[in-house]
């Protein structure tokens, strides 16, 4: 099914809104930073869209406050399940760091910050229980060679594969060690290959690419999600007889504008082409036995929660903006679990 996304487009609010079925009014993130136009100024959550907002950064005229997870105005769902002790493991999910407690592991979305190293982690807030960063360790020779020959020149799309590869290694590392019912692990590289490659994907929708680009980098994005659609395979393959599968992307990817290319080509390389800006809408693919087949009226990003915790047998909050969609499940799943409420999962 389509999901419905949020405006303006930006990952941090898109995956808060995700994880805590509530918009941003309510979550308390409606940006991945807050911004302040002068020292000791006023804080501002979201900057008016179409008011070149990454030039005023990039020129100085607007510092920002990155958002952490004390900003969180809203439980997310590992929060909720733990509550009915339920465990999960978290990986790599924006605005979980520092880690805070939860039934379960958190690996936060820092791990890939830390210097390349063999070594044990040694930062404590980068993973709850602290103690699980020594389970982990770095690649000391991420395959960057490979995704060289894959990617091209874009060493920033080289390095989002890399990250991938390092959260799915830690992923594969907790999960082998716990009972968790939940587990979420989140990929990035897809999203900057959009940004990066776009352009030599889709060249009619541009209409300035040459037959040289075509076939150097025409089939790059495929490879992207070629990785990927390796990845959900191997989900597949242990997926159990009562276990389900959401593959979620939380907005899609569409041309930058022509003014915004322009500004990309003055701040920068001007190698950008996509961009999710405008809302495009992102999708949810379902897998598993209670699962029905089809395809499925429009759901939202806020949709997400309730239908997990409908799932597992638990009532939605009423002050959830999202609702349960039991349309994805068979009759046989559904005829014998009804769909309960409570008033709120919050304090």
């Amino acid at each position: 099914m389509h999901l419905a996304t949020l405006r303006p487009t930006q990952p941090v609010p898109v995956w808060t809104a995700v994880a805590t079925a509530k918009l941003p009014f309510k979550n308390g993130v409606r940006s991945a930073a807050r911004h302040q136009f002068a020292r000791n100024g006023a804080f501002y959550d979201l900057l008016p869209d179409n008011c070149f907002a990454h030039a005023l950064v990039y020129f100085g005229l607007v510092s920002e406050r990155p958002l952490t997870s004390a900003s969180l105005a809203a439980r997310p769902v590992w929060n909720i399940l733990g509550g009915s002790g339920i465990r999960s493991i978290i990986v790599r999910w924006p605005l979980t760091y520092p880690a805070q407690p939860i039934r379960g592991v958190v690996v936060t979305d820092h791990l890939h910050l830390t210097p390349d190293s063999p070594l044990p982690i040694d930062d404590p807030q980068m993973t709850y229980p602290s103690d699980v960063a020594n389970t982990l360790r770095l690649r000391p020779d991420p395959p960057v060679a490979a995704a060289a020959a894959l990617v091209g020149p874009a060493t920033t799309a080289i390095g989002s594969l890399a990250a991938d590869r390092l959260y799915s290694d830690a992923f594969d590392a907790v999960s082998a060690q716990s009972d968790a019912r939940l587990l979420a692990l989140r990929y990035q590289s897809l999203d900057v290959a959009g940004h990066y490659y776009l352009r030599q994907a889709m060249p009619r929708l541009f209409g300035d690419v040459s037959d040289e680009e075509r076939r150097q980098y025409g089939r790059v994005l495929d490879q992207f999600y070629r990785y990927l659609d390796g990845e959900v395979g191997r989900a597949i393959e242990h997926l159990g007889p009562d276990d389900l599968l959401l593959v979620v992307s939380g907005f899609g990817m569409e041309p930058l504008t022509v003014p915004k290319r322009l500004v990309d080509r003055l701040l920068s390389t001007g190698e950008l082409s996509g961009t999710h800006e405008r809302a495009p809408d992102g999708f949810l693919l379902a897998f598993g036995h209670p699962v029905r087949a089809g395809h499925f009226g429009r759901a939202s990003v806020v949709d997400v929660v309730p239908t997990i915790l409908y799932f597992f047998g638990l009532p939605i909050g009423r002050d959830m903006d999202g609702l349960a969609r039991t349309d994805l499940f068979s009759r046989d799943f559904t005829e014998e679990r009804p769909v309960t409420f409570i008033p709120s999962y919050e304090n």
